[in-house]
């Protein structure tokens, strides 16, 4: 019987296209009997997949997408649900994240507890955009109307990290995982923003950065196999509702333990032709898709999941679709 594969396009750009396609195309070359196609977001393309409502389907988006609108069969995306709810998750699994707390009127942090430093960051906000190092007892609750009009706490609450050192800069690892499987792992440090931190407390100084997630970073492939296994450990065992993620990891530099910064559920993950992924190739002379052979592995791990988890359903309300995780055994 066909099974049926729509990937769905966020954008329009030419290379998000153009990977979008090779993948349906190499899907079908791989299993004949599944139909793979591309499909535009926009509910006035969707029309065409009508007859797939009662066939069996995989419809798939690695961005998320709040309606579904006429995507038939099972529907995988990616979702928003801000730091805290992937910390949440997280945590319920053991996987290890930086202690955090939410923010609030009554949170008093004591130093004896955090350190004497803590980190500050929104809850919802991007390429590190106000974060912070705080004085633990100086951290306190600030309403969201009082910040910048710019600024993320505007958009959700701040929350307070153990503060983890990663070395003299700032170091994190980027690990971009499919269906639980690593298509990408890169190494991160920005260099260029203040002074060296020569120690795990020496803020004392100033200006000095603790955020590796920069446009000026250096980037470089990097496989290594601890932090490749934390995040296929976590994808599986955290996020069996969601295809594709981009975990941010970092190493303590003093004792070797790995923790999860995010995962970025509401889907930035696709670094092999997004216009951010491009020019991060580019300024580091560096080609994602040769590490794991990305694309392609992309392809052959759709045409394995795909007829385990395409289902008749049409975009109805109806009930709730199962976890991939559930229904495709480990590798």
């Amino acid at each position: 019987m066909t099974s049926h594969l729509i990937l769905i396009a966020w954008e329009n750009r030419r290379e998000t296209l153009a990977d979008l396609d090779r993948m349906a195309r190499r899907v079908s070359e791989l299993d004949p009997a599944i139909a793979a196609q591309v499909v535009s977001k926009r509910q006035r393309d969707q029309y065409r997949l009508l007859p797939l409502w009662l066939r069996p389907a995989l419809s798939l988006s690695m961005i998320d997408v709040t309606k579904r609108k006429l995507l038939p069969g099972r529907f995988v995306s990616a979702k928003r649900m801000g730091k805290r709810g992937e910390y949440e998750r997280m945590d319920r699994v053991g996987i290890p994240v930086p202690r955090w707390q939410v923010m609030t009127a009554e949170t008093c942090l004591d130093p004896a507890e955090w350190g004497p430093y803590v980190v500050e960051k929104p809850d919802r906000g991007r390429v590190g955009a106000n974060i912070r190092i705080r004085r633990t007892g100086r951290m306190q609750y600030v309403p969201p109307e009082s910040w910048p009009a710019d600024h993320y706490g505007r958009d959700g609450p701040m929350l307070a990290q153990q503060f983890i050192y990663t070395g003299e800069w700032p170091t994190s690892y980027r690990v971009v995982t499919f269906f639980g499987e690593v298509l990408m792992s890169v190494r991160q440090t920005t260099r260029d923003r203040g002074q060296p931190l020569t120690g795990r407390w020496d803020f004392k100084t100033g200006g000095l950065s603790i955020v590796s997630n920069t446009k000026s970073m250096e980037v470089v492939m990097d496989k290594d196999r601890e932090v490749v296994a934390l995040a296929e450990r976590a994808h599986r065992l955290a996020f069996g509702d969601i295809p594709l993620l981009g975990f941010d990891i970092i190493r303590d530099a003093d004792t070797g333990a790995l923790f999860i910064l995010e995962c970025h559920a509401h889907g930035t993950a696709w670094m092999f032709s997004s216009g951010m992924g491009l020019g991060i190739q580019t300024d580091n002379r560096i080609n994602f898709e040769s590490q794991y052979d990305g694309i392609e592995k992309a392809a052959r791990i759709l045409a394995r999941v795909t007829p385990r988890l395409a289902a008749r359903r049409s975009p109805l309300p109806g009930g709730r679709p199962a976890r991939w995780a559930d229904l495709v055994p480990e590798t």
